[in-house]
């Protein structure tokens, strides 16, 4: 783990020498949005004049929460950011107790600490012969990727990997405490109380059916109250579930178009590593069901939800490296935690896949990705 904290900060020194070295140009703050939050953006934070991305929104919401009380946030879409409250939510509060200046850092340390904690619990919660798969998580592309552009993704997966580790110790308040803020930071953390709940109404341990039941009702209860409370601003771009999805695989192929005319470029060659890594997933799922459906229950429903959420995506999300990796994120270590499926060629192929991506992430931040113009906030 040191070492890779190590390498992680050879890569963030890398990432962020174009800027000076300031960590602040992790978030990706736009000049748009620099502009219509006057006064939100701590002073000289990186602006950059094209090209911001969603570590803005997080940051941005983590200072409306503490620092502003009119909800005069604007970002694009309101309610699309305001229910993943998670890590803003914990970043917030650190940021407003020892400075929001220090929001990169502070948040960077929560990422890679959760992080951390997850990789040791998945050790745990693998078998002695297995434990070795742990490298496979340690060095997930999709994690690492999150991490670094200071987004939700890894640290929803690593709360839940937490959580999981908590409930299969049956230690099940602390299991409660983390999928209450695993929920919170995304909602396809329902998928993984569903199943517990229907296991425990079915065992008519009414005790677990309530602990476990509370983050889902919590947190519609936070949606409700998010409805009826509506902020002075939507938004810049309102989004709504269908603006997001397509039919299934639509987006992908839709995604190698430009103008009507099929392109492809070497650029579009991570699209199909994505891709069989996909099949490869769904593939280890019908095993894991067939072998073992009671041991890989838990497990399976929230990666099967992850797989549908990837396959009816909009073409902008197969478009962009960053947002089609996110999605993958929660794959990744649940499935090395599936029974019985790690001697079928599938698994293999996705392991092979993931050591690919994480190559070729690595390549794209050293050699690939062009620096920004950018300014420093006043």
């Amino acid at each position: 783990m040191l070492f890779f904290l190590l390498g992680v900060s050879g890569i963030i020194y890398i990432k962020t020498a174009p800027y000076n070295h300031s960590l602040s140009s992790l978030i990706g703050i736009w000049e748009g949005f620099y502009e219509i939050n006057p006064g939100l953006v701590d002073s000289h934070f990186v602006i950059y004049k094209s090209g911001g991305y969603d570590g803005q929104f997080f940051y941005l919401l983590a200072k409306d929460l503490f620092h502003e009380h009119n909800w005069s946030l604007i970002v694009d879409s309101f309610y699309f950011r305001y229910h993943r409250i998670g890590l803003s939510f914990v970043t917030g509060i650190l940021s407003y107790t020892i400075g929001s200046e220090h929001y990169p850092i502070i948040t960077l340390i929560v990422l890679l600490g959760t992080f951390a904690a997850s990789v040791h619990c998945i050790f745990q919660l693998l078998p002695k012969e297995s434990k070795w798969l742990t490298m496979f998580y340690l060095l997930s592309p999709y994690s690492l990727n999150s991490n670094l552009l200071l987004v939700a993704d890894s640290f929803f997966v690593s709360l839940a990997i937490i959580s999981y580790y908590f409930y299969a110790q049956k230690r099940f308040f602390f299991s409660f405490l983390f999928f209450l803020f695993t929920v919170f930071t995304r909602e396809l953390g329902v998928l993984f109380l569903a199943p517990i709940v229907l296991q425990a109404f079915l065992k008519k341990d009414w005790k677990q059916v309530f602990l476990f039941s509370l983050p889902g009702v919590l947190f519609v209860s936070f949606l409700f109250y998010g409805w009826l409370h509506t902020p002075n601003h939507l938004g810049t771009n309102p989004l709504s579930f269908k603006d997001m999805t397509d039919g299934p695989f639509f987006g992908f192929v839709k995604s190698f178009f430009d103008d009507d005319k099929f392109q492809f470029k070497l650029k579009e060659f991570p699209k199909l590593l994505f891709l069989v890594s996909f099949l490869s997933t769904l593939a280890i799922c019908f095993t894991a069901i067939r072998n073992s459906f009671d041991q890989n229950i838990n497990l399976i429903i929230p990666i099967v939800g992850s797989l549908l959420v990837i396959a009816i995506a909009e073409q902008g999300y197969w478009r962009s490296f960053d947002n089609l990796s996110r999605m993958f994120t929660l794959i990744l270590p649940f499935t090395l935690l599936l029974k019985d499926v790690t001697k079928k060629l599938s698994f293999k192929i996705f392991l092979g896949t993931s050591l690919l991506l994480f190559v070729f992430l690595l390549i794209r931040i050293l050699f690939i990705t062009p620096s920004k113009e950018y300014f420093l906030a006043l």
